[in-house]
């Protein structure tokens, strides 16, 4: 038994590779996939409403229409928000829940609560027959142009 034997090396088979992948992480990162153009489809679209908003906003900057304003502003509201939170609302409680909506996102331009801030001049403009005086219209465009910018809502994605 002092011979040694003349065996051929063993040929082991060369290690799986990771590539092609397994159908499970083929759904996986389909899913993932999926998932992130649905999310970026719908920072897309709530851009392009807020751009509408903008526009129509900026049209109805040239003459003080408050009950237009206003409308523009339930509108928006109803878009992003569930009808039973927004449809409801009218007067002081309105311009409190789109204070709320803004969830502390004042900048310098605003120093306090806009809306309710505004209060007197949006009630009387909107439901008694005085016209708003020009600065308190470009008051109330400042802050439905902020409002519109600044709103926070539920993420639905």
């Amino acid at each position: 038994m002092d011979s040694a034997l003349n065996l051929a090396p063993l040929d082991l088979p060369a290690e799986p590779s990771w590539w092609p992948l397994p159908i499970s992480a083929w759904v996986v990162l389909g899913g993932l996939v999926l998932i992130v153009l649905l999310r970026l489809g719908y920072r897309h679209y709530q851009t392009r409403l807020k751009r509408k908003a903008l526009g129509h906003l900026s049209r109805l900057e040239s003459q003080p229409d408050l009950p237009a304003l206003d409308c523009l502003l339930r509108r928006i509201a109803l878009t992003y928000f569930p009808r039973n939170q927004v449809a409801g609302l009218s007067g002081e409680a309105w311009l409190a829940w789109l204070d709320k909506q803004l969830d502390g996102q004042l900048d310098g331009q605003l120093d306090s609560l806009p809306f309710m801030a505004l209060k007197e001049g949006w009630l009387s403009g909107l439901y008694g027959n005085q016209p708003l005086k020009q600065d308190q219209w470009q008051a109330c465009i400042a802050a439905s142009r902020h409002w519109i910018l600044h709103f926070k809502t539920e993420d639905k994605c």
